[in-house]
């Protein structure tokens, strides 16, 4: 490793060891902040992780928090009284993660710093909040700023923090990236000084390690810029810093995944969650052999249409892949060209769904809809390129949300599209409207389109029925006959689902039962 490439350890002044408690919001599986929680045990530190409740598993809903629910999480973090407080905060969660930091400064005045997506796409607006700043990756950030805190050292000029003291704000430059990510420890899974609040409960085990999927990260950084994504900021953060696609060696990757498998009681499935997960071959050709003898369970992993190749399909395939998600994101390929940024023709997307009915793998494909960049013709292409994929297949509908600063919400801004209260970190559309429900309130046509796309994915739905129903006017302004047949089909599919799930022996029933009391919300389209 070079000697720039982290910090060496230091130490400490202080009489106590220096506590540093990291606060994860809706995900127990939270990698970024288990990444981070791993470097600073490993340089002694005292370090806590509370997981701020869940969503729901098999619905992928939200509930808002309660006050309750913020009372228990401020009395825990009394009790457990860090020195630092980390938080990993998405854009849709910027108004919980105000009240709880307002919390913490009232009734501890401990200092909190933010780190995750939003820190870095709208600093301008976190530091108004925050103590602190991490911007971009944090393990050597947050590790220096530990050691310089707990030896009462000046923490003004740490390359990626931005710094709030007396009235004085220090916006210090970012490092470069990282490079040598096979020297980092692995994620802490450690069960201790781990806390999951949810309703009017406190659990001291680690929520993560009942899950039955556990996520891995075998590379950082994405390798395409799309418009609506925060990644396409990221590229522009880390110019000129270093090469942004790093990938793990593949022993450093089953290392950890044996590791795991003896630590994760139920553990059934591994979730690689790379933004691109095959784009090296060399890499691929590698890792299959030795996946499928150490580890031999099922994986999943998301795949760009660009880079999917049918041998290497086929190499995952026998390894033990058994679903791929797969982005489309809209059907119009003027849009997704010249809108999203994104150049994938409709002929490579077909010859990728090819591949995957070839090869019997079923994908999951990512559609966005509520995209006022769609004329009606966009959306009528859109869904004569969903009848072209070949059956079966599942889908993942998502409504367009406009994340601060990204290229496609400043191009909405510029158009009058959208005003600023309509960005996510103003709004929080992501509790009620991102994941698609047919019983969201939405104007006719839109009811109209993506009730047929969501009967695209249903073998049962003949393909013929479907366009004869996209060609009755009458259903296009009163769609609602069209709404109940689709959430009927949607609800058979997920029964199927649940069945599935049963025989393979997943908590469908815990998950398929939380559903939320809004009536706003409801399955997602599968």
């Amino acid at each position: 490793m070079k000697k720039d490439d982290t910090v060496p350890p230091r130490s400490f002044s202080t009489n106590h060891k220096f506590k540093v408690c990291l606060i994860s919001l809706y995900s127990s599986s939270a990698i970024g902040l288990r990444y981070l929680a791993a470097v600073l045990r490993d340089h002694g530190f005292d370090v806590s992780m509370v997981f701020f409740k869940e969503k729901n598993i098999a619905l992928d809903l939200m509930q808002v928090p309660t006050q309750d629910e913020y009372a228990l999480l401020t009395g825990l973090l009394k009790e457990i009284r860090p020195d630092l407080i980390g938080m990993s905060v998405r854009s849709s969660f910027f108004s919980m993660a105000c009240e709880i930091t307002r919390s913490i400064h009232k009734d501890m005045g401990t200092p909190v710093i933010w780190g995750g997506t939003h820190a870095t796409v709208a600093p301008d607006q976190s530091i108004e909040i925050a103590d602190m700043l991490c911007l971009g990756e944090g393990e050597q950030a947050l590790l220096e700023l530990a050691q310089r805190m707990a030896a009462h050292e000046s923490i003004s000029d740490i390359q990626n923090l931005w710094v709030r003291e007396n009235g004085r704000l220090t916006r210090n430059p970012i490092r470069p990236l990282f490079q040598e990510i096979n020297s980092l420890p692995f994620p802490d899974y450690v069960n201790e000084s781990k806390y999951f609040v949810e309703g009017e409960t406190i659990s001291t085990q680690d929520p993560g390690l009942q899950a039955f999927n556990l996520d891995i990260m075998t590379s950082r950084g994405c390798p395409y810029s799309c418009t609506y994504c925060s990644n396409s900021l990221f590229h522009h953060l880390y110019k000129g810093k270093g090469r942004l696609v790093r990938q793990r060696s593949v022993e450093n990757v089953l290392d950890e995944l044996r590791r795991h498998k003896k630590i994760f009681p139920h553990l059934k499935r591994i979730d690689f969650i790379d933004e691109v997960f095959s784009w090296d071959r060399e890499w691929v050709e590698d890792f299959v052999q030795q996946y499928r003898k150490d580890i031999g369970l099922p994986f999943h992993c998301m795949q760009h249409p660009n880079t999917t190749d049918k041998e290497v399909m086929r190499m995952l395939k026998d390894a033990g892949l058994e679903r791929v998600e797969i982005g489309i994101q809209t059907g119009s390929e003027r849009v997704r060209k010249e809108v999203f940024e994104r150049p994938v023709s409709d002929e490579k997307l077909v010859k990728t769904a090819e591949i995957m009915r070839d090869l019997r793998i079923v994908p999951f494909y990512d559609i966005i809809v509520d995209n006022p960049f769609e004329t009606t013709k966009d959306k009528r292409q859109g869904l004569e390129l969903l009848l072209r994929m070949p059956r079966p297949f599942y889908m993942h509908m998502f409504s367009l949300i406009y994340f601060p600063n990204t290229i496609l919400t400043r191009k909405a801004l510029d158009a009058g599209i959208i005003t600023e209260d309509q960005v996510e970190g103003h709004v929080s559309r992501s509790f009620d409207q991102m994941y698609v429900s047919l019983k969201h309130p939405r104007p006719a046509p839109d009811r109209f389109w993506i009730s047929l796309y969501s009967l695209t994915s249903k073998s049962f739905v003949p393909k013929s029925l479907i366009k004869f129903l996209s060609k009755i006017m009458f259903l296009q302004r009163h769609p609602g006959l069209l709404v109940a047949f689709a959430g009927l089909c949607n609800n058979i599919k997920l029964g199927s689902i649940a069945v599935k799930w049963l025989l393979e022996g997943k908590p469908v029933f815990a998950s398929l039962g939380k559903r939320s009391k809004s009536k706003k919300q409801g399955s997602r389209i599968v």
